[in-house]
């Protein structure tokens, strides 16, 4: 399910490395469409909320959304409709082709 408001992954230009919980990500500030997302890859929606900006991770933000991370491992464990925000950090603009193949867990 996407938002009308959902962008493809290949349109976005402006991913930012990024680490969730201590997974490697990318971060956007763009609502992605998850049906575009390249294979093996994850997404959830960062949700806000009481005085924090980045609060929650969900599969889909239906309020206070703030951004969308991207990872090779998945942000939620099955089953679960939310993950709390322990630690992030934002970094340096990244293209995803460089990312994909600094992270690949194959290598």
């Amino acid at each position: 399910m996407a938002y009308e408001s959902s962008i493809p992954f290949a349109d976005i230009r402006d991913f930012r490395d990024a680490e969730i919980n201590g997974i490697p990500a990318l971060f956007t500030t763009y609502r992605l469409d998850p049906e575009t997302l390249p294979a093996d890859f994850h997404l959830s929606e960062v949700m806000g909320g009481r005085g924090s900006d980045f609060q929650w991770l969900v599969p889909l933000a239906f309020a206070n959304f703030t951004g969308t991370f991207v990872s090779r491992q998945p942000l939620l464990q099955t089953g679960k409709a939310y993950a709390g925000i322990r630690w992030y950090g934002i970094y340096d603009v990244t293209a995803f082709d460089e990312w994909s193949e600094s992270n690949n867990d194959n290598s």
